[in-house]
């Protein structure tokens, strides 16, 4: 049978969670026990040069996650769905280069092909429409695409679920977005989905945020030792730097996630807890989206 290979870029955890619990509805199964080895090739061969092509004796703790491995995968018949976890817009980088080495396995006519016949590559972007907009976010990855492939002279996406062969690799683009389908992100999906039915947990925990928020002890408390007599001290950070950003949603799905999944993080409140089920995956409009936008690519 054919082989599709999809590698999907997203901007965090969260959004690898939340695909994936999406996937699993329409029968795909985690496939993270698979050995590198046993994966089709070509992408056996790239997951082994990432892992060892450099002396990892030389290598400090910061450059091994530097590494492009998919953090999750996935496998449904041989559709093999690979997804990543590389942050927002300051990691152009390594989208640029996974897409550069996938499509290094696209030869021409008069060269030895390196793809198998029966195996298909695709690459797919999922990033948040923010408050730039769907129109920003899609003209902002089709900058990223045309630089990783400067062969490409038209804009490959104009709309949101957008998707094309190009160079003899399937490309697509989904935005999160809230219900004006023009802003948002991922959380104005979850939270809304997850709230249906724990509506009484969800308000108790947004109060809770609510009394007790104080934005000042968002300046974390900073070590200074004394310059002569090395005495350490603790102070309150006042540099506008060093604030860290409160986000209520993601702050409201860690607090009611502890009613289940205690002391794990967000990503395990999303692909574990039962706020998330079948029938509101079915249900819900945003993420039947998404699954059409998938089947676009699944064999």
């Amino acid at each position: 049978m054919p082989v599709q290979i999809i590698s999907v870029l997203c901007e965090g955890p969260h959004d690898v969670a939340f695909i994936e619990r999406i996937l699993k509805t329409i029968g795909f199964k985690s496939n993270e026990s698979t050995k590198i080895g046993q994966f089709p090739p070509p992408f056996n061969s790239l997951l082994l040069n990432e892992a060892s092509k450099t002396n990892i004796e030389q290598l400090n703790l910061t450059e091994m996650r530097r590494n492009l491995l998919p953090s999750n995968t996935l496998k449904k018949e041989d559709n093999y769905i690979f997804l990543y976890s590389l942050g927002g817009d300051s990691k152009a980088d390594s989208r640029i280069r996974i897409l550069q080495e996938l499509r290094g396995f696209i030869t021409e006519a008069e060269e030895i092909s390196i793809l198998p016949a029966d195996t298909s590559i695709s690459l797919v972007y999922f990033f948040d429409a923010d408050d730039q907009g769907v129109d920003n976010r899609i003209s902002y990855i089709n900058r990223e695409v045309k630089t990783a492939l400067p062969e490409i002279e038209n804009d490959p996406f104009e709309f949101n679920g957008d998707s094309h062969s190009i160079s003899k690799l399937k490309l697509g683009t989904f935005i999160f977005t809230d219900n004006s389908n023009v802003t948002g992100k991922l959380e104005d999906i979850l939270v809304p989905l997850m709230k249906q039915g724990n509506e009484v947990s969800f308000d108790a925990a947004d109060k809770y945020l609510l009394t007790h928020h104080e934005d000042a002890r968002l300046f974390p408390l900073k070590l200074n030792a004394h310059p002569t007599t090395s005495v350490i001290t603790e102070a309150r950070s006042v540099r506008l730097g060093d604030k860290k950003k409160f986000d209520p949603q993601k702050s409201l799905l860690g607090t009611v996630g502890q009613l289940q999944r205690s002391g794990k993080s967000n990503v395990v409140c999303i692909s574990d807890s039962d706020y998330l089920t079948l029938d509101k995956i079915i249900a819900s409009t945003k993420c039947q989206e998404i699954i059409i936008f998938f089947n676009a690519f699944i064999i």
